[in-house]
């Protein structure tokens, strides 16, 4: 057993870190969520509870599950626990392939049938979702979110909280900005700019942006 874990968030992604979490043999004491959210029976508390509730030897470690369609709460989540200076778990399923070359930071959420390969890097609060692939050398900045089935080219850069959509396709050397958005299904064969949305084939920027 790896211990005991709270997870901040109990929406969809949040259920997705949990069932992660089991595989990885840690045990889910329950979910926080914001003040005034509605009541549920495995809620335990607020998220400014965290700390508290760590200190308080209710829980051994935390880990931020809110998901994709509020990637700057997650940010902030994860930047006031790590002031907090309390155990934030990291979560690599299984049946994900990891390089013994590969760097994971704190709080990254790994799925089954994800490949990292060798010289990665995958720098803190970062979420790869199911069947994504990153070859050797990728460089995968804070609080980025990679959504199912993205594959990363080798020496590929993700500049911190950026977001690529579903089956994203980055090709080799390139990189995406700061707070860059990737639609689904895009092929991005250029760099793309700090907070640029881009979709297509090859991707280009968003019309009106």
């Amino acid at each position: 057993m790896a211990g005991r874990l709270l997870i901040l968030g109990a929406g969809g992604h949040g259920r997705a870190v949990a069932d992660i979490a089991a595989e990885c043999g840690w045990l889910v004491v329950g979910f926080l969520e914001r003040a005034g959210a509605p009541a549920r029976s495995d809620v335990v508390g607020n998220d400014a509870e965290a700390a508290a509730l760590i200190r308080s030897g209710t829980a051994d470690a935390v880990i931020v599950g809110v998901g994709s369609t509020a990637l700057g709460r997650r940010a902030q989540l994860f930047d006031q626990l790590k002031s907090a200076d309390v155990r934030i778990a990291k979560l690599v399923h299984p049946r994900a392939s990891v390089s013994r070359g590969c760097r994971i930071g704190s709080g990254v959420v790994v799925s089954a049938g994800c490949v990292l390969g060798p010289g990665a890097e995958i720098a803190d609060n970062v979420v790869i979702y199911s069947n994504t692939v990153a070859e050797h050398d990728c460089r995968i900045g804070e609080h980025c979110y990679l959504s199912p089935g993205v594959l990363l080219s080798g020496a590929v850069i993700l500049e911190p909280g950026a977001f690529l959509g579903s089956g994203a396709v980055v090709l080799p050397g390139v990189t995406v900005g700061k707070g860059a958005v990737v639609a689904a299904g895009a092929v991005v064969t250029s760099d793309v700019p700090a907070g640029q949305t881009v979709m297509g084939i090859p991707a280009r920027a968003k019309a009106g942006r």
